[in-house]
Parts: structure tokens; sequence; C-alpha cells
């Protein structure tokens, strides 16, 4: 889906000696980023001590080398302080699960209640009953035992410290407000000492049971836990009469032996002979009978010092940096001492970082922004604390910037094509309707450095139709998908900082000339994951009210500061205006109204053609219909109506709609932004909103002003024949990276920025539910984002391997012995060749396949090298185009005949691209690029129509999901207007 990845230069497939004219030219090489190329890496049963103490250990293990200066664990680049860090915050005492976290406070708030002076603190102080007029002068932030049960009992707490935080503020305040050796003052000050030593037992306790946990053998020693399982793993049936919904659990169920397929018990029963999955086609008989039982467990480490075995995710473990396992690793615990013996931190190497993506200008726009208005809170609340809490403005703003610094990258920035459904189209062609929306789709993705990490806590996709769009689409963007992890620190800075991008995103477009945003405020289903997958247990997923008024606060904002001026809704804007059509809406890709628009057409056509049959028992049928039509919340109407919108009169599908959403209209957001051709209707706000600009205007000056005029910087410059050409050079000129290279801000706008495996939310789930990437825990969520993390600067190694069944190390070059029969199953080359490897129930023949690494990533590319690798991968792209026509056998272009071999290479090779052969990884990008802008129903490039089908498979697993959203959203409402 999208273009594939084309990090660097490599390896051309052709001979530069062969070169000639400008369409035979030698063809530049392409990135293996190939569509059904990947392999799934599977979790198996890790090495770990056993009962008498002893380790079960491979034989026969090579001895580990010293790591190269290439092959640093992230571990190494940390100094000695920030290992310790990482080290307490894998403690049970840091993270505990909400139930017991409940519990645990619950004991002590019961102690401080039960005290005889526990009813004096119980509830909310009520100055005004009390006469205290000044009370609120003074305490500016109030707290009682009373609302901390509450919050207690409502889940708002996430940590020991944010509990212990808001008892030392009831009893401060009561401290504060009453003078010494007055009654109340003495009594706050007996409770909160009791606090204090109850408080501190309880961390004792927990000390001493977590102590108890890591000194288990046969526990990891850095979490104290033993075995620890992912998240179960999740198969989707491509049948066609459930597609895209999740096999059950415990089912049976039928799946390819790559597992990139599967059918329900009730699909395959359907299923023919034959089936044609887009790439390639498979006989039924070839399917894989399985149970969706499978567990899989956290993977296992030794350390090369201390012998001792730990979780790869505690210990921060990237298998696929370490290749063929042959680099020393030092678990966290060694690594701490060997610190303390060279503490000199100027001879540590550079971990990876999220400042290492490219930078682009919107990445940039964005983040500078952003961080502005971050220190300006920060400050803020730094204040406001210290104020509080009694406590120095220093070590108020030490405690909230604890987190570390935020990052924003673009990692996707892609030209799309949404195609419009068939009824859609065929309805309206009459209005020269569009076939096609072309879009540009981007990416931006939100870390933070928490204990040295780079964590990825936000990513959001904003779909931009520009000024060449056709209409309605045109000048608009769409906010697509949002998604978020509540790791960040301090927790209280999630929301203004999400707000803060979304208010920095929209000022970027008005000021590039876009005048619309939409937004549908629809949260996703129970089990269903927007971008990130597998959440923390405690975080919840708003209800839809709740992320409606979230997105409306985020606009009110704008509206203060100029960027947006009236917000209003589709119901409003599009479908109660009786003198427009459905051809007059808005047309996103994952939006609300394709999906119900091509229902409520279907509906359409299907009651018309029954009442124009006449007959009796053609009535009797057309009411069941139409009783049918209600319970869906749609009912028929006459073909009057559709006559007279073909004369010009109301549109019925527009009415369908008007009574379709009427009753959550106010979910589907329309903003009018401040851009400098805006229509003064469009800019009306209300009244506060004015008297909130107009008291900012006094107390700013000028600087608060409408902003509209103010342009953006590195804005595109135009050559002789009035083409945007890139300036973005001039602007990083003179800036240079932590390595010291030359910086080159991307203009986002004229060049691809294309990630596999972020190119949609999908593929980025993909990634994650294959590779066991979760965001349950923080220290998982660490491990996901290093990993991650080295995805992006390696983009194109495979995103999945196997791992060896015997020893688990992942087999990412070499050879593998891969069982056709067993589930899962393979063998590195050097447990084949052991005659003691066990080999479980396995005693199959085994398939020999060579698996060949992938280059490393170059570090940079000059604009020249990036121009020239355009232009040559677009002659790769002719010459194909030009051997899939050419019929002569006497064509005088080498290359013509050349790359006829490698088209047949394909068609015939048995390593194949997943296998790691590097001619077909290339042949396949390129006719993945062509597949993506050809539209030739009879296109003679092999595969290309197959590729297209693959493609519009993948979008419509997407669409399966908007749409189940959709009904949803339609029973939720239309049940509740019903009752």
């Amino acid at each position: 889906d999208g273009e594939p990845s084309i990090p660097q230069m490599c390896q051309p497939i052709m001979p530069a000696s062969e070169t000639q004219s400008n369409t035979d030219a030698t063809p530049a090489p392409v990135a293996p980023a190939l569509i059904g190329a990947s392999e799934t890496k599977l979790a198996q049963d890790p090495k770990v001590p056993s009962s008498s103490g002893t380790t079960q250990e491979s034989t026969s293990t090579p001895k580990p080398t010293a790591p190269s200066s290439e092959d640093h664990a992230l571990l190494e680049c940390f100094t000695e302080e920030q290992i310790q860090t990482h080290i307490n915050s894998l403690k049970k005492t840091a993270h505990l699960p909400p139930t017991k976290l409940k519990a645990k406070c619950l004991e002590v708030l019961k102690g401080l209640q039960t005290h005889e002076h526990g009813w004096v603190f119980a509830s909310p102080v009520n100055a005004e009953e009390l006469g205290l007029d000044d009370y609120f002068d003074i305490i500016k932030k109030p707290m009682d035992l009373g609302t901390i049960q509450k919050r207690l009992d409502n889940g708002h707490y996430h940590s020991l410290e944010d509990f212990k935080s808001d008892v030392i503020l009831t009893f401060t305040n009561a401290m504060n407000y009453n003078e010494e050796k007055t009654v109340v003052h003495e009594m706050a000050k007996e409770l909160k000492n009791k606090f204090d030593v109850d408080y501190n037992k309880l961390l004792e306790d927990l000390e001493k049971e977590d102590e108890e946990c890591r000194t288990n053998e046969r526990a990891c020693i850095l979490c104290g836990c033993e075995k620890l399982n992912f998240e179960p793993p999740v198969f989707f049936c491509n049948g066609p009469n459930c597609p895209t919904k999740r096999i059950r659990r415990n089912t049976n169920f039928y799946i390819t032996s790559d597992k990139q397929y599967a059918w329900c018990n009730q699909c395959y029963g359907e299923l023919q002979g034959e089936i044609d999955l887009g790439t390639t086609k498979l006989k039924k008989e070839d399917l894989n009978k399985r149970k969706n039982d499978e567990t899989h467990e956290e993977s296992w480490v030794q350390c090369d010092d201390c012998e001792r075995w730990i979780h790869q995710i505690c210990g921060l473990y990237n298998t696929r940096q370490d290749k063929e396992n042959k680099s020393a690793y030092s678990c966290p615990l060694c690594l701490v001492e060997k610190k303390k013996k060279s503490p000199d931190p100027s001879k540590l190497p550079l971990a990876p970082s999220a400042v290492d993506i490219p930078r682009t200008k919107l990445s940039d726009w964005l983040e500078k922004d952003v961080h502005k208005k971050v220190d300006e809170r920060l400050k803020k609340l730094a204040k406001e604390k210290a104020e509080t809490e009694n406590i120095s403005y220093d070590d108020a703003y030490k405690t909230l910037t604890s987190g570390g610094p935020v990052t924003i990258r673009q990692v996707t920035s892609t030209d799309r094509k949404l195609e419009v459904r068939e009824r859609m189209k065929a309805r309206y062609a009459h209005k020269n309707y569009p076939e096609e929306f072309p879009y540009r789709c981007k990416c931006i993705v939100v870390f933070q450095n928490i204990d040295g990490v780079d964590v990825v806590l936000f990513a959001l996709y904003v779909y931009e139709h520009d000024e060449n769009n056709p209409l309605p689409n045109k000048r608009s963007v769409y906010i697509s998908y949002l998604d978020s992890v509540h790791f960040m620190k301090p927790r209280k800075m999630r929301t203004f900082i999400y707000h803060e991008i979304l208010i920095s995103y929209l000022d970027y477009a008005r000021k590039r000339g876009f005048d619309k945003a939409f937004i549908w405020a629809c949260p996703p289903l129970k089990g269903d994951d927007y971008i990130f997958y597998a959440k923390p247990e405690d975080q919840k997923t708003p209800k839809d009210v709740r992320l409606r008024q979230w997105y409306l606060d985020m606009l009110v904002e704008c509206q203060k500061r100029n960027i947006v001026g009236m917000v209003s809704n589709m119901y409003d804007q599009y479908f109660s205006n009786r003198k427009l059509d459905a051809s007059s809406v808005p047309y996103f890709e994952g939006d609300y109204f394709p999906g119900e628009a091509e229902n409520i057409i279907k509906l359409l056509e299907e009651g018309g053609d029954k009442r124009s049959s006449g007959g009796g028992k053609k009535k009797k049928k057309d009411s069941s219909k139409s009783k049918n039509s209600r319970n869906n919340g749609t009912e028929n109407i006459p073909a009057e109506q559709e006559k007279s919108f073909r004369e010009g009169g109301r549109d019925p599908v527009m009415q369908k709609f008007c009574d379709a959403i009427q009753g959550m209209k106010e979910s589907f957001i329309v903003a009018f932004l401040n851009w400098k051709d805006a229509k003064p209707e469009h800019l009306d706000v209300p009244k506060e909103i004015m008297e909130y600009r107009e008291k900012q205007t006094l107390l700013e000056g000028d600087t608060a002003a409408d902003t509209v005029n103010h342009a953006l910087p590195q804005c595109r410059k135009r050559d002789s024949d009035g083409n945007t050409k890139l300036d973005s050079d001039d602007a990083s000129k003179g800036q240079v990276d932590r390595f010291g290279r030359p910086v080159r801000i991307i203009d986002d706008d004229d060049e691809e920025i294309d990630c596999e495996f972020f190119n949609t939310r999908q593929c980025f789930l993909d990634l994650c539910r294959g590779n066991h990437y979760q965001f349950d825990e923080l220290r998982r969520a660490k491990h996901t984002s290093m990993m991650v993390l080295w995805h992006l600067q390696n983009r194109e190694a495979p995103k999945f391997v196997q791992q060896c069944f015997a020893c688990n190390r992942e087999i990412s070059s070499g050879i593998r012995h891969h069982c056709n029969v067993c589930s899962d199953f393979d063998l590195c080359d050097e447990c084949f060749k052991n005659p003691d490897t066990n080999r479980g129930t396995c005693n199959h023949k085994l398939e020999v396949i060579k698996v060949q690494a992938s280059s490393d990533s170059a570090s940079g590319m000059t604009e020249e090298q990036r121009r020239e690798r355009k232009r040559n991968i677009q002659l790769h792209i002719t010459l194909i185009e030009h051997a899939s026509r050419c019929n002569s056998s006497t064509c005088k272009s080498l290359n013509c005949r050349k790359m006829k071999s490698y088209l047949k290479h394909v068609d015939t090779c048995q390593v194949k691209a997943s296998g790691g052969c590097k001619i077909c990884k290339r042949i396949w990008t390129l006719l993945r690029i062509h597949a993506q802008q050809c539209k030739s129903s009879s296109c003679p490039i092999p595969q290309c129509n197959a590729i297209r089908k693959r493609i519009r498979q993948l979008q419509q697993k997407q669409q399966a999901m908007d749409d189940r959203r959709r009904q949803e959203m339609n029973r939720h409402y239309r049940m509740g207007k019903m009752s």
C-alpha cells in the first residue's frame, strides 16, 4: 500500500556498462520493499533456568565477539544514571496494576479516614458556610480525603506518587491556611505524619515483595516475573461472508503457509478449488487447518558477563541488530558495574534517536510551535505547583520536566487516490462526478524521551486535498486517524500537547491555502485498534460525546488564535441545504459519508425496482422489505421523489442522510480555516470569542492581531515555467546534525516520503501484531519504540523474520530449514546440523531456504543523488513498460532483452522475494510503483492488475473497519432515538 521505501542507493540490477539511450538507460537500484514478501516472526519457548538451577543451553554456540562500532546495544549508549533509572522503572513498585494500586492506596486511605481526626478532612471545605471569605484566595487547589476516595474508585490515579501528592496536598492546605498551634493545624500535622509512616511502610512491603520475586532463579532478575505472554495473535477472515472480521478464539480456521490470509470455518467451506489472492493463486487443499488458541511467550536473552537470563524486552535487546547472534550482550546490572569503572560519558556512543529521522517543513513547523507552547505551559504549571505545594520553583519545574524532550517527525508523505464507489459514481455520472479523488497522505509521529529511550506516544494521519483537486474536495484537509498511549510525563500534559499539534497543523494548513478541515469524531469499536497495538489496560477508550468535546475544545482554542473561523457540522453545511445533492458533499477516505451513501443508494435502487413492478405478491414482499429498511434506520422513498430529483428537485439521498444523522450531526465537524481568501461569512465566531480576541489584542498589542498573511517559512519558489521548485536546502544551510552531517529539510509537499510500514495505519498495525510490538506496558512501549526506530533507520530490512525453534534466534541471514507441515517451525543452519537439537514433535523433511541479509542503510544522500535516484527509478519503469510491450526478437536495445530475462526470472525463481532474492525484490518494487500509477484495464505489464487488486484488498480491509464503526454509530443513535 503506497510506494515502496527507497532509502539508499543499492547495487544496480543491470551492469553499468550496458547503459544506452534515455529509454534504455541502465535502471537504478531499488530497495526491496515488496507486497506479500514478508514473513511472520513468532516467539518460541525461551531458554530459562531449570528448577535445578542449570540452564537449557543450545550446544555448539559460537563464542561471542565484542560488538563493533555499528552494533552497539542501546543500553551501551546510556550513562550509569540512565541505566539505573531504566532498572528502577522495571520494578513492580514503579508500575502497579490498576487493581493492586487501588487496593494498596485504599489500605492507607482507610487508616486516615478512621483516625479520630479523619472526619475533619473527609469532605471539601465549605468556605461559605464556615465564613472563610479568604479561603480560595489562599488555597488555590483544594483537596480532601473524600475526593481522593472518589478518584481511587474512578481509576484516576496511575501511580503511588499521584496518590501521595493529593494526600499531602490535603494536609498541606490545612496547615497553610491555619496558623501553627491551632487545633486544625495540629490535626493536619498529626495525620500527615501518620501518612508518612504508613506510606513508607507500604513502599517497604512492596520493595520486599519485589526483591523476593527477583531472587527467584526462574524469574527475570530485572522485572521479577517468570513467563510473560503477549496478546494472543489476531487473525482476520478473508472470506466473502465476513471480510476482515476477527476469527474467534478457540475455533478452527484455515490459513496460508505465509500466514498472510485466513478463512473462518464457514467461509472455507464456500471456497472453490482455486483461490485468487491478487498477486498469486493457490489451491484450497494447500491451506493449513489451525485452531485459534496460540499463545506466544516473551523471549529471553542471556548476559555474556553474569550468564543470567532476562527478558529481551526488559534488557532492551535488539535481535535484529545483533546479526547472527555473535555480538556480546551485557545485562543492565553488569553494564552499571562497567560504567562505574569507566565513568567518562564523553566516550559513550550516541544512542539511536528520533531526532535522526529526516526533518520536513511540516515537522519543523509543528515542533517549533509545540516546543514554544509547551515551554510556556510548563513554566506556568511549575509556578502553580511551587505555590500550592510550598516548594521552590526550580524543584517544581524539575519534577514537571522529568519526562524528557518531545520530538515530532513526519514519517510519511505520499500521493494517493480514493476511488469513488460504484453506486455513487453511477448515480451522479450525469453531473460529471469524479471517478477518483487524489490526495496527499501525511503521518506525524510524536516521541518523548523517557528513561533514555525515545518512546512513541502519539500518531496522526491527515489527508490533504489541495487546490488541484476537483470539487467538492478542493482545498480541504481531513483529520483521518489519531491515536496515543498515556505514558507521557507529566501525564497532565497529554491533552495540551496533542491539542497544540492539531492547532499548529491547522495553522500550517490554512497558510498553505486550505480553506476547510473535516473531522469525524468517532471512537474505535471495542477490540479494534486505530494505530497502536495493545494499549494499556487502564487506558479507557473515550465515548463519542467526550471525544467530540475533545475536538471542539481544540477548535475553540483555534478560534481564539484566529486560526479557525466558523465551526459547524456536515448536517448544517450540506445535508439540510435543499439546493444541494450528494455530489456536493466532500468524499474522504475512511469517512462516514462514502459508506453510508453507498448503502442509501443501494436501498433506493432496490426499493424503486420493487415498487415499479406491481403485483399482489410483490406488494407483500415490498412491505417486508420496507419493514426491514426501517429496522436499518431508513425508509424507501417514493419514485416520484426520484423523478423530481432528476428534474432538479430535492435529492432523495440527501433526505435520507438528514433522517439518518440528525441525532448525531455534531460528530461530523466542519471547521472553516482563516486563510487569505476566506469569505467573511465563514469567519463568524461566537461573541465570547470576539471579546477574547479584543482583550488579547489590548494586552499583547499588534502581535495578537490577525496573522493570516503571515507566510510559512521556506515557502516554495517557482521557476520560469511557473512550476514550484525546492528551496529547503537554503533553509538548512549551515546546519549540521549531532553526527556533524549537513541537515536537509525535506519539502514534504513536493517530495515523496515513503515508509512501507507507516503508509497506512493498517500497515503499522500489521508490523506491530506480527512482531509483538505492544504498548500495554511502559517497558514494552520502550522496546517497541526502539524497534520502530530501528525499522525507520533500516527501511530495507524485512519487517518480519523467522525464529529458530531450538535456539530461539532470529534467522536474519544465511540458511533456514523450514517445515511445510508443522506450524511455524524453522531451524537455523547451526541447530539443523547439530544431532542433539531438540526438534519437538517435528520429524518431517525440512526445506532449505536461503536468507539474504539486507544491506545497511546509508547515512544520507546529497540532493543530486536523490534526484538521480528518482530519475533512474523512472527509467527502470519506462524500460519495464517497453520490455512488456516489445514483441520484436530483433530489438536493438540490450537492456530490453536484459529486462525480459529479469521478468522471466521473477516468474521462475524458487527463492522469491520472501526468500531474499534481490532481483525479485527490486523488480517487484518497480512493478508496484507502476501499478500505483496505472489506470489501464488491459495493462501488458506482468502482475500489474494483480498488484492493483492486492492494493484494493488492503484498502477494503481498512474500509471494512470504518464501515463497522459507521454501522455501530448508526445503531447506537437510532436505538437512543427509539428509546
